[in-house]
Order: C-alpha cells, then sequence, then structure tokens
C-alpha cells in the first residue's frame, strides 16, 4: 500500500471514529441536544427530538460508511455534507449576531462563543471528508490496520482535548469573526 493509500484509510478511520462518537454523543446527552437543535438550528419543538435523533444515525452510518473500503468514497461524500451543514448553520449564527447560542460542537459540557474556532474546525473537517472522497475514488486503499485504529482514537482523543482548551481561553490575537 503506497503513502497515498495509508493517508486516506487513516483520514477515513479517523472520520469514521470521529462521527460514531458524535452521533452517540447525540444519543446520550438527546435532551440537551434537543433544545440546542432548536434554538441553533430553528428547528420546531416538536421536531428537535426526531431531529437529534436523525442527526445522530446520520453520523453514525456515515462513519460505518467511511470504515469499509467499499463505500468509503460515498461515506466521504455524505461526511462533507454534513459538516458542510453545520457549517452554514454556524456562519448564519455568527451572521445573525447570536454568537453566544451552544452549537452542540463539542463534546465536553462547556461551550465558547461561535467564532473563528469553530469556522475553522468545521471547515477542515468538511475539506477532509472531501479530500477522502475524491482519493478514495482514486485509490484503491483496503481495510484499516491496527495501528491505523490507534492512530485514529488518539486523534478522536486530541481533537476533544482540542474543543475543552479552546473554551478555556481565546486563541493568540483574538477573533476573527
Amino acid at each position: 500500500m503506497g503513502v497515498a493509500q495509508l493517508l486516506v484509510v487513516q483520514m477515513a478511520v479517523f472520520l469514521a471514529a470521529l462521527l460514531l462518537a458524535a452521533g452517540l454523543h447525540k444519543l446520550i446527552r438527546r435532551e440537551h441536544l434537543r433544545s440546542v437543535i432548536q434554538e441553533f438550528a430553528a428547528v420546531p419543538a416538536r421536531l428537535a427530538l426526531p431531529a437529534v435523533l436523525g442527526v445522530a444515525l446520520a453520523e453514525m452510518v456515515t462513519g460505518v460508511m467511511l470504515w469499509w473500503p467499499a463505500y468509503r468514497e460515498a461515506g466521504g461524500a455524505l461526511a462533507a455534507l454534513l459538516w458542510g451543514g453545520y457549517l452554514l448553520l454556524i456562519l448564519r449564527a455568527i451572521a445573525q449576531g447570536r454568537r453566544d447560542v451552544d452549537c452542540g460542537c463539542t463534546f465536553g459540557a462547556a461551550q465558547r462563543p461561535l467564532g473563528t474556532y469553530q469556522v475553522a474546525r468545521t471547515a477542515v473537517l468538511t475539506g477532509v471528508a472531501l479530500l477522502v472522497a475524491l482519493c478514495a475514488a482514486r485509490t484503491a486503499a483496503g481495510p484499516a490496520a491496527a495501528s491505523q485504529m490507534l492512530a485514529a482514537c488518539t486523534l478522536v482523543a486530541l481533537y476533544g482535548a482540542l474543543d475543552q482548551v479552546m473554551v478555556l481561553a481565546a486563541p493568540r490575537g483574538g477573533e476573527l469573526l
């Protein structure tokens, strides 16, 4: 397996682990996410819980698709659509002056006002998902090795830690958005 193939598999497994964790998180904290989706995405109260469950299911199915080589291209495209949708909702909230709204974007209970970090993080995830979709179509990358699964778990842990660090202090230079 070449370097490009290894990187595609690694990125796909990381995204899969992140999406599976996010979907599970939404199921565990569904009551909290129900109120988040009402306020952040302007979903009517009667549709909020089904929307949370639908998003959680979509994230988990997408994670499984990214895991399996035969579905990796479609999984990458679907992941890019999910994160692209989240990015649009974040940008809409910022444009409306609703920076303090909870976007439900972190695994922790703490949050920080929406701004550059949330936009950049979601844009990078969208780009990585698109890259996986495009590269999976061009490379015959196989299943993940045990070392890649361990690396993906490590990246998800670092992702969660970075989210919590970003809650504690604004990045140097303040917010750009």
